[in-house]
């Protein structure tokens, strides 16, 4: 069911990887390393992205939450979540593993990626960025459903419809 996100998300991976690999391998200052340099940071902020999705579907899938799988490949998210069917439980649940993920990414990305390269600094900027939308977009929304009796309906998409009409 999955299957089409987890291999765009891992040849996004392997893309990023290859990008830095090469951006080493270029000729310090010249146009092709500051452009793989780019392209490898920016990669990594999108696997940051990616990881933060995967968690949400992971607690959703742990907690039997009903939900279906975007139907364009293009999504940005990979599921629609049914806030009429599911509880609040498994929604705080869902919730969290995301956080959780996004915890983790930053605390890496601070730890051990290289600031002294320009993909490094590219990819922890976009790492921060991330973790901050998440808390201006996705905390508010969490904290409703904490202390309010049902699950909130973010009204960024209809139903099982996350990616467009077909």
């Amino acid at each position: 069911m999955f299957g089409r996100f987890a291999i765009r998300d891992l040849s996004i991976l392997l893309g990023t990887a290859l990008l830095w690999w090469l951006s080493l391998s270029a000729e310090a200052g010249s146009s092709a390393a500051t452009a793989l340099s780019i392209g490898a940071g920016v990669g990594a902020a999108i696997c940051a992205y990616n990881l933060h999705e995967w968690a949400h579907l992971i607690g959703a899938h742990l907690t039997q939450s009903v939900y279906v799988p975007a139907k364009r490949l293009i999504s940005p998210f990979l599921f629609s979540y049914d806030a009429e069917r599911n509880t609040k439980r498994q929604f705080l649940i869902m919730s969290l593993a995301g956080f959780a993920a996004t915890a983790l990414f930053v605390v890496a990305y601070v730890l051990w990626m290289p600031q002294d390269q320009q993909a490094g600094r590219i990819a922890l900027r976009g790492a921060l960025i991330l973790a901050g939308l998440t808390v201006v977009i996705e905390f508010p929304i969490f904290f409703r459903a904490l202390f309010g009796t049902k699950v909130p309906r973010t009204g960024m998409f209809e139903g099982p419809t996350v990616g467009g009409p077909d």
